[in-house]
Formats: C-alpha cells, sequence, structure tokens
C-alpha cells in the first residue's frame, strides 16, 4: 500500500491552492501519467509495479461514494430530543398496550408511553392520576360501607317501631270497618280514602317497604307512637318516625357519594385513556410529546403560580 500513496500525495498537491498549471502537468509527467486518467499501480500479472515501471496507461472509472460514519455529538451539542425518533419502532400495537393499561389502571398508559419518550412530564402525569384513583376507591368503599350502616341501623329501627298490623288497626278506614284483616284487602277497599297509598309488603319488595314506612303520611299510623287520628294533638310526623327518615337520609347521602366516586373513577379512566391515546398518537408520528398545551407549577416571587403555555 505505501507505493499507491505517491499517486496520491501527487494529486493532493495539485489541488493545493499554490500549485500552478504548469506545476500539476510536471508532476503528472513525472508519474507517467495522463490528466484525468489513473494509473493502475499493479502490473497485468496482478504484481504490484515499481515506480519505475512501465505504466499500463488504462483508464480506472472513479465513482463518488457516500459513507455513512457514525454519528457524533460536536461539543456544546446534546442529544435528541426526547421522542423525536419513536416513530421508526411505536406500532398500533404499542398505542392498543397503552389505551388498554389506562383503561384498567389510569397512569399505566402514559408509565408505558413514559418508557419510549423519555420525556419527564409524560412520567409527571403518573402519579396524578394514581392519585385520583387512590382517593376515588378510599371514598368509593367508605362511604358505601357507612351508607350500608345507616341503612342496617334505620331497617333495626323500622323493624322495632313500625307493625304492619299496627298499621291495619289504626288507619282511619280500617278503623271504620273494625280493622283490615290483611293488606290485600286495605289496597283494594280503601282507594277513596284521603289517608290512602298503596301498600306494598315486604316480601314483595324490600326497599319500597322501608321506603314507604317514612316516606307517606298514610303509614304514619304503624308507628308505635303515633297517636289516634280523632285526637287532637294528632300528627303525622312523630318522634319515631322522624328518627327514621334521619336515619334514612343520611345513609341515601353515603351511597350517593358512594356513586359519585364511582362515577369519578370512570372520568379518571376516560381521561386517561384520552390523554395516553394522543401521547401514542403523537409517539408514532415521532413528535416530542413535551410539545403542546402544557400546565407548569411554578414559583414567582414566593408566590405559588400555574402556568398555562403552548410549546412548539
Amino acid at each position: 500500500m505505501r507505493y499507491a500513496v505517491v499517486p496520491f500525495v501527487a494529486f493532493l498537491l495539485a489541488l493545493s491552492p499554490a500549485a500552478s498549471p504548469a506545476s500539476v502537468n510536471s508532476a503528472f509527467a513525472k508519474a507517467g501519467a495522463v490528466p484525468g486518467t489513473a494509473s493502475s499501480v499493479f502490473s497485468a500479472a496482478g504484481e504490484l509495479a515499481f515506480p519505475g515501471a512501465k505504466p499500463l496507461g488504462e483508464r480506472l472509472p472513479f465513482h463518488g461514494t457516500r459513507v455513512a460514519i457514525p454519528e457524533a455529538f460536536l461539543s456544546g451539542s446534546g442529544p435528541a430530543q426526547a421522542g423525536s425518533g419513536a416513530g421508526a419502532s411505536w406500532s398500533r400495537r404499542n398505542t392498543a398496550v397503552a389505551i388498554l393499561a389506562s383503561a384498567i389502571l389510569p397512569g399505566m398508559g402514559e408509565l408505558y408511553c413514559y418508557r419510549a419518550s423519555r420525556d419527564p412530564w409524560t412520567l409527571a402525569r403518573v402519579p396524578v392520576f394514581l392519585a385520583v384513583e387512590g382517593y376515588l376507591w378510599y371514598s368509593y368503599v367508605d362511604n358505601q360501607n357507612t351508607g350500608k350502616d345507616y341503612k342496617h341501623q334505620y331497617e333495626t329501627y323500622g323493624d322495632t317501631h313500625w307493625s304492619e298490623d299496627r298499621f291495619l288497626q289504626n288507619h282511619p278506614w280500617c278503623q271504620g270497618v273494625g280493622g283490615c284483616p290483611d293488606w290485600e284487602y286495605y289496597n283494594e277497599n280503601a282507594k277513596n280514602d284521603y289517608n290512602y297509598f298503596y301498600y306494598t309488603p315486604i316480601e314483595a319488595d324490600r326497599e319500597e317497604y322501608y321506603e314507604n314506612m317514612g316516606k307517606y303520611n298514610a303509614f304514619a299510623f304503624g308507628w308505635d307512637d303515633a297517636l289516634d287520628y280523632a285526637d287532637p294533638n294528632f300528627d303525622y310526623w312523630t318522634g319515631h318516625r322522624a328518627y327514621y327518615v334521619s336515619l334514612r337520609n343520611e345513609s341515601d347521602d353515603y351511597l350517593l357519594k358512594a356513586d359519585q366516586s364511582l362515577m369519578g373513577l370512570i372520568v379518571n379512566r376516560v381521561v386517561s385513556v384520552i390523554d395516553t391515546g394522543w401521547l401514542a398518537y403523537r409517539l408514532s408520528k415521532g413528535q416530542n410529546p413535551d410539545k403542546g398545551w402544557g400546565i407548569r407549577f411554578k414559583t414567582l416571587n414566593r408566590t405559588p403560580t400555574v402556568v398555562i403555555n403552548r410549546r412548539f
């Protein structure tokens, strides 16, 4: 290879700005070559020709070739932005897995996207969704259990202080006929009475049974502290009925909060799925998920501030 360096050095000298046309021609003449052609350094037998050997004079084609070299960071430059090359490896399957993960546990889809993007704001979403999920589950379980406890209390209280037999004997219409033999007789014959309301036994509908005994005035006559209807001091709202209704209202309030927490769990999943879908879409396009609308929490002059911005 040392003999091939001689023509290459002559070629570099010829391209130098200080070389004149005459010096270029003389350099080629000394090498025994014709300008515009490259002389072979090998003999016809394939052996390396010595510098003094007669050149063969054949023309060798010269084609420029792009050489791929490894990338290197220049001084002052940094690595590529997070997620900038994720599009090549992000597939529809990755998107489906990310969305399914968010539907099962909000925040997991964002964590899956973070593995590909390494974007810190994508990772920051994860604890937010998990914290909301944990709080809503705690709220649901706590309110559900408390509501059921109050429900058990008002059912026990109602069984203790309200009686179907007492109701069928003390109802004003039933008193007029000497007492109703059963609830079917009452429902069939007392329809036109002012204090009538359709009676539902516990065997037919447990929920309606416990609701009606405290909700409607027609069933006030079944409470053990109810006065006779003809008594001047008669009041539909007895002390036992009022307390029963208060227990039932407490139960309904806690059960309603449990339902709201359950709805919040659904909303949390929907938001996480939409957020994950957007992150996955941007990753599939090779975009940086950190770009776009965002919320930042900063401290300006020792004052906590929420900054809403858009990055391009």
